[in-house]
């Protein structure tokens, strides 16, 4: 069954996923970045976005075909290394229809296995049904 906007409520706490930032994620990466293996131990700051989306589509699997990525930002909070567990969580922080498309809005904060932010972000979506 395809997750409807109906659903959605803002505050909605959508759930939570995690990321083992390794050497195999971090490879993954630099296969399309391959600058970015300078940063290492680091992360590197346009992972965010892989960590963030790979958690949406991972709770959303049941999204409706045709929806839109809008936009996201990130503001990064501390530092990511490798070894670190990543943990985020996903909220509806709000929803709109506006000119026949249905707008939501998502905020995730992402923390280390200490439970210290290191970033945050927000995405916006045009949901699809």
């Amino acid at each position: 069954m395809t997750r409807g906007f109906a659903t959605f409520q803002p505050g909605d706490v959508v759930g939570t996923g995690s990321l083992l930032f390794d050497e195999a994620a971090l490879e993954t990466w630099c296969a399309i970045f391959p600058d970015d293996r300078a940063l290492a131990p680091a992360m590197p700051p346009g992972m965010t976005a892989m960590v963030t989306m790979r958690v949406y589509m991972d709770l959303l699997d049941d999204r409706p075909p045709g929806n839109i990525h809008a936009s996201q930002s990130v503001e990064m909070l501390g530092p990511v290394v490798l070894g670190d567990r990543l943990t985020t969580t996903l909220v509806c922080a709000g929803k709109e229809e506006r000119n026949g498309r249905r707008w939501l809005d998502f905020v995730t904060d992402t923390r280390n296995q200490t439970g210290a932010p290191v970033f945050r972000g927000r995405k916006r979506i045009i949901w699809g049904a």
